[in-house]
Order: C-alpha cells, then sequence, then structure tokens
C-alpha cells in the first residue's frame, strides 16, 4: 500500500522504474484530468506567465503552451532527468516558451513576489508532509496571483479518520497521524482541508472548491480529487 512519500524517492524515480516512466508521463498529455485543470486555468486569461510545481516531464506545460503562446511558462521538478528530457522534447516539438527547471514546493524562494500570473499543481501537495504544507501554501500564495491546485480534499471527513488510522496500522509508524483537517489525513495519500488551509491566509472566498467529475479519473481520485482555485 506504500506510495512515493520522500523527495529521494521522486528525485531518482529514474533510478527505481527506468528512463520509460518519464515518457510515459509525457505519453499521457491527452488524460482527461488535464484538459479539466487547463480549462480552470484559462478561466483567468489574459495569462502571461505560469509555472507548474512538480512538473515531471511537463505534459500539463504542453497543453497550456497550445493555448498560451506567447506567455512566459515554467516548470519546476524534483527529478533531474524528467526536466531534462522535457526540454528536450518541448525544443523537439518547436515550444521555446516553455523551460523546466530542477526545484521543489518546499523550496520556491528563487521567486520574486507575485512572479506568475497562475501557479498550479497536479497531484504534488498529495505527497507534501504536514510539518511542511503550510510554509508551501503560503510560498505559493507569495509568488501566484492565482493557485490552481489538482490535489485531494477532504469530501469526507470520517472516511479520512478510518482510513487514517487504516494506513498508520499497516505502516507501523505514527508520523502519518494528522495534527488538524487542513494540514492532513493520510488516506494513501494526503488528503486535506484546503479551504481550512488557505482561509489562515486569505479571506474564505477567495476560495473555490471543486470536485472532479468522476469520468476524469478513477481510483481514490472518484473519492478525493478536487480542484482548487484560490485568488490570492
Amino acid at each position: 500500500m506504500r506510495s512515493i512519500l520522500t523527495d529521494k524517492e521522486w528525485a531518482t524515480r529514474h533510478l527505481l522504474e527506468g528512463e520509460e516512466w518519464v515518457e510515459s508521463y509525457w505519453r499521457s498529455r491527452d488524460h482527461p484530468h488535464r484538459s479539466f485543470l487547463v480549462e480552470k486555468i484559462c478561466k483567468y486569461s489574459p495569462i502571461r506567465s505560469v509555472l507548474e510545481i512538480g512538473c515531471a516531464s511537463g505534459p500539463n506545460l504542453y497543453n497550456i503552451a497550445r493555448k498560451f503562446p506567447d506567455a512566459e511558462i515554467r516548470g519546476i521538478d524534483i527529478n533531474p532527468v524528467a526536466v531534462q528530457k522535457g526540454n528536450e522534447w518541448f525544443r523537439r516539438e518547436g515550444i521555446s516558451n516553455v523551460r523546466l527547471e530542477v526545484g521543489k514546493a518546499q523550496e520556491l524562494g528563487r521567486f520574486a513576489n507575485r512572479s506568475f500570473d497562475v501557479v498550479f499543481t497536479d497531484a504534488v501537495l498529495i505527497y507534501v508532509p504536514p510539518k511542511e504544507i503550510k510554509e508551501v501554501a503560503k510560498e505559493m500564495l507569495r509568488i501566484g496571483r492565482v493557485l490552481v491546485l489538482c490535489e485531494w480534499h477532504l469530501f469526507n471527513m470520517w472516511l479520512a479518520l478510518l482510513l487514517n488510522g487504516y494506513c498508520c496500522f499497516r505502516l507501523k509508524s505514527e508520523a502519518f497521524k494528522f495534527k488538524s483537517a487542513s494540514l492532513g489525513f493520510f488516506v494513501g495519500h494526503w488528503a486535506r482541508d484546503y479551504r481550512a488551509l488557505f482561509k489562515k491566509f486569505i479571506p474564505r472566498e477567495n476560495i473555490c472548491i471543486t470536485k472532479l467529475p468522476k469520468e476524469l479519473w478513477g481510483g481514490s481520485w472518484q473519492k478525493w480529487g478536487a480542484i482548487i482555485e484560490v485568488v490570492g
């Protein structure tokens, strides 16, 4: 039941699974949830600059570049092979306004305040532990005018409590026990009350949460998957 959880595991995933996973991720550009995510981002046009945190080889950014060919589009990812391969594929496709760099969600200090019109994630914060998520949320708000996050949201608190206890028992670890709903329940990945998390920094009415339609993604994403939009 254990998922890839640590930064070290993501950074060396190409060693664990082979470089084929990088290419398979690139080939997932047409996954249905990506179109839904891009549609949400397009709501905030005109867009001059975009950052994806945890971009891997960049399939989301490929779709965004087609929508906004004149925007400055950047992505950071902890895996250097994914970044390298992604940059190569963008050059091969003749897409010059996308740049991928090695980086991580917990280290956004390189970016100035309000550097980007939109900052987004796609299944990234589900790996960020409770001790780090509050600072990550604060930093994303600092660098982005709008956040669009495709993550696991707590639609069912009681189910999350039950699964959190089960995961702690199976993993024989205290590390996954939550401190509060906004910081996270471990239910295979980290699920959170993102409205509670972000209202610590901005008004509640600036936060919109939409459940992912069931047909977009199977498995646990049907229970927890959401688009969280935050206007800073």
